[in-house]
């Protein structure tokens, strides 16, 4: 079997897979994460598999939509700081 590492020519699959274990941001499920369901639901082995299976294209997305989502987070806890 392909490692995460050999499949994908950037680390964007390796990135995914990262967030799938843990999210900095995670409070649990969140409807707006296309991650958090899995994140809670799927075993580390499920988690691997359903990385494999991505195209890159929805690898992308993904991280783009995580991306947006952690900027939202990010700004909304710095208006609340010192």
């Amino acid at each position: 079997m392909e490692s995460i590492l050999e499949k994908s020519r950037d680390t964007s699959r390796a990135l995914l897979f990262g967030l799938l274990a843990n999210c900095i941001f995670s409070t649990g499920i969140n409807e707006q994460c296309p991650l958090s369901e899995l994140r809670i639901n799927l075993t580390t082995e499920e988690k691997y598999e359903f990385v494999m299976g991505l195209g890159d294209e929805e690898i992308k997305s993904i991280l783009v939509q995580h991306t947006e989502c952690s900027e939202r987070r990010l700004a909304s806890l710095q208006q609340f700081g010192p």
